[in-house]
Formats: C-alpha cells, structure tokens, sequence
C-alpha cells in the first residue's frame, strides 16, 4: 500500500501505516540485539574488548568545569594519553550549554540503572524508532518496490563517460513522483534548492532534515532566493542535531548531524560525503554511492529514526519570518544559474 501525498490520507491508512511500521521496529530492534550479543565471549574470534574509557569521561569533565589546564591535569595525573584533537576540544568548549530544566519531560535524559550520573549513555523515554509524523505522507516499502540490489558509484571530479554527483542529485529530484527527503549537513545550493521547490509544485511531498548547527546557511539561502516556505505547500523543513552528551555536574553539548542522503521514492538513494554546496560541485574531491533495491530500506529506516528527532517546529516559523519580508510565492527564476542541463 502507498500512501499518496496528493490527497489527505484516510485514518485506516495511517493506523495501517503506524502497525506496519511499529512490525518493522520490532524485527529491527530483534536483529540489533542479536548482533550485540555476538562476540561477547573472549574466546570468541571475533571478540573485541570493550574500548569504553572512564578515564576518559573524567577527563572531559575536567575539560569542562576546570578548562583546558584542568583536562591536562588530569590526563598527566592519571597518566593517560591526550585523546582529544584540538578541533574536538574547540567544538567541546564553544558548545556546552548550562543545565536547564525541561518544560517537556518527554525530552529528559535518565539512566533506569541507577543515578551515577554517567556522561557517555543517554536513554531516550521514548523508542529510537517510534513512527514520525510524516504528514506529508510516505510510501510504504512493498514487494513491488524491492529489487535487486544495485550500487553505482560516483566520484567528483566526475569521469568523462559517468554523471557527476550533482547531475545525478538533480536528476533523482526531477524523476520523483511521491517523496523526496533530503537529509544534509549543510544546504546552499541554489540550484539543488530550485530543484526541489519545483518539484514541490508537482506536489512530490518533500522534507528536507538539515542539521541545526548549520541551519543558518539554509536560511541565508533562502532569504536571498526570496522565498516565502509558508506558500509552499508540499515542503517540510526541520533540523536534527547529533548525539547530546551529558556530564555529571548536569551541563551538556550537543554534536552534529553529519549524514549526508537524499532518498526518492524510497526507490533510490544518493549517499556519500557530498554537501549541497557549490564549493563541493567546483573544488572538493569526494564520493557518492547510488543505491537501488533492498538496500534503500536502510536509509528509509534511518530517515525515520532521525525524523523523530526533530527539534521543535519554532525553527519552521524562524524561517517563514527571515523569508516573509519581500518574499516571492513563487519559485525565482533560476535558469540562468542552473544552465541547460538535459535531465
């Protein structure tokens, strides 16, 4: 069954859709657990001994309450090697947020084991994969959508007989005929944006996950495009952060989302370490991989774990206000920019 995205769907669609998808969590989380369970035994060949560091959890919380000469106080007294590159340590140290108390319990972390207060677990109240609230709506992943699995790679530079990773982005956006979602770490691509916004003219349902640190680079985009998100019907925009890791004094930091996807259909998928940006496009050598057949299940499974993620819809309302002043309902003409590429 296919939920289509041009009309509402009926109420027994999406009670069907959630027992589905509810099914599809539980074999999953089955499956996880087994494959936790393997290897646990050291005899075992393909054992691995655990590579958690409590000295390293103290030392982060020295970094935090006591800075830099705290964290290397601490690493020389108990005589463990800095693990930290100073990149890591500058993101640490610009994102650590003072503790808060929520005005949403369902958001709150606890450890059901006991109150030790340890930095590296979170425990979510609610399951990683309960169903999101893809109102748009969302295909559901049938026999007639699985095929024979099939991986094509992509490099940029592109070689002269094969699309570059751009082309082949444009051309699923232009192909897709119910569902687009794009989940990226950092989207200014004109080009790509105009893509999508013409795509959700055809009322293709398209949700776009960005992540929140870098959120600001989207809306920049879309305030110098002059476009009004509010018009436009069949788009959803939200953002989703990294891991949240929490310290024993209760203050915490936040890190990124770095997956880099855009799914179709849930026919196909794009993946690799392209950004939507021009620079990735004109000087960044990276990679992507086309995915076709069972394999997409995969990413559409993890499209939904990082849909239900989201952080609050005040972000949305963010955007219509930076886009509302002298906005276009329309989508900007971009055909000079985007050339005549034959797609």
């Amino acid at each position: 069954m296919v939920v289509s995205n041009r009309i509402q769907p009926q109420r027994s669609d999406i009670i069907h859709a959630v027992v589905t998808w509810k099914e599809q969590r539980d074999i999953t989380m089955a499956r996880r657990s087994q494959c936790s369970d393997a290897g646990d035994n050291p005899l075992d060949p393909n054992y691995l001994p655990p590579h958690y560091r409590e000295d390293y959890r103290l030392a982060i919380d020295s970094l935090i309450e006591e800075d830099l000469d705290g964290y290397f106080k601490f690493l020389q007294a108990a005589d463990v090697v800095d693990f930290l590159a100073p990149s890591e340590v500058d993101y640490i140290q610009h994102s650590i947020q003072l503790p808060k108390q929520s005005a949403n319990p369902e958001h709150r972390y606890f450890d059901p084991a006991g109150t030790d207060g340890s930095s590296d677990t979170y425990w979510p109240m609610h399951s990683d994969l309960d169903a999101p609230g893809l109102d748009l709506g969302w295909p559901q992943i049938g026999p007639h959508f699985i095929g024979p699995a099939e991986v094509t790679t992509l490099v940029n530079p592109a070689a002269p007989d094969m699309p570059s990773i751009k082309e082949q982005a444009r051309r699923l956006i232009k192909n897709a005929q119910m569902v687009i979602a794009v989940v990226m770490d950092v989207f200014s691509d004109v080009d790509i944006f105009a893509d999508i916004l013409n795509a959700a003219t055809r009322n293709v349902a398209v949700y776009l996950l960005l992540d929140e640190a870098n959120i600001q680079d989207f809306i920049r985009m879309v305030h110098n495009c002059r476009v009004n998100l509010q018009a436009i019907q069949y788009l959803r925009v939200r953002t989703v952060t990294g891991i949240t890791y929490h310290c024993r004094t209760g203050k915490s930091f936040k890190g990124r989302m770095l997956d880099r996807f855009i799914l179709t259909d849930c026919r196909a998928v794009l993946s690799g370490n392209y950004s939507f940006m021009w620079s990735y496009e004109k000087l960044h050598r990276c990679m992507a991989h086309l995915f076709l057949g069972q394999l997409v299940s995969t990413f559409d499974e993890e499209f939904r774990i990082l849909f239900a993620h989201i952080q609050d819809y005040l972000m949305s309302s963010h955007l219509v206000g930076r886009c509302s002043e002298g906005s276009h309902t329309s989508i900007p003409d971009m055909s000079q920019s985007m050339g005549a590429m034959d797609i």
